[in-house]
Parts: structure tokens; sequence; C-alpha cells
């Protein structure tokens, strides 16, 4: 039975899903490893799991849907940029018109990332 999964595993390794599938139980293992280890309430730090999973999922559809690269690029930036805004006039940290120009860096540099990942993660399973 173990050979059976074992090979079902060899023949879909490559597919994405299951790529996020595998890096999310080892993420989650390892901080729940970790906080057992510090005895540290078992879902303190389970937010970046959370993290990789939104991340995955929105690269995912992005890639699903959109085929351009520069669309793909527009489409993260935006998304970064006002979630970026939102944070930070919820939380009171603008200060003057230099913080749009640093949210809009970040937002460059997040979405250049995403793009990046987007090709990495997607290489393979065409």
């Amino acid at each position: 039975m173990l050979k059976n999964y074992i090979s079902w595993f060899k023949k879909n390794r490559n597919k994405p899903v299951f790529r996020m599938i595998f890096i999310v139980l080892v993420v989650t293992f390892t901080t729940l490893t970790i906080n057992i280890i510090r005895g540290d309430p078992i879902l303190q730090n389970i937010d970046f799991t959370l993290l990789l999973i939104g991340m995955y999922g929105y690269i995912f559809l992005l890639q699903k849907y959109i085929h351009q690269i520069w669309l793909q690029f527009l489409i993260s930036f935006i998304a970064a940029f006002i979630v970026f805004t939102l944070q930070m006039f919820s939380d009171g940290s603008y200060a003057d018109y230099t913080s749009f120009i640093v949210v809009g860096v970040v937002a460059l540099f997040l979405a250049f990332i995403m793009v990046v990942l987007i090709k990495a993660i997607f290489k393979n399973s065409k």
C-alpha cells in the first residue's frame, strides 16, 4: 500500500497543487514542532502558513486566468499597493506624500517577486 502512495506521489510531484500541499504541510509541521519545543501555544505562529496559502492561491489564480506577464505584474502591483495603503491608513502610519512613494516602490518589488514566482513554480507544470 505504501508503494502505491509513493508511486502516486512520484507521478504527481511536478503538479503545482501538490507542491503547495507539501510545502504547507512541511511549514505547518515545523511551526507546530517549534511551538511545542518552546512551550508556546500551538497555533501562535500559524500566520506564516496562512500567508503561504494565500500567496500560492493568488499565484495559481493569476497563472490560470491571466496569461500576459505585464498584466500579471500590473494586477500584482495594484493589489499590493491597495493592501499596503489600506493597512497604513488603518493604523495611522501615513506621514506625508513620501509614504505613497515608499509604498509604491515596495508594491513594485512585490509585483516583480510575484511574477518571478509564477514563472518558477509553473515552469514544469505544462
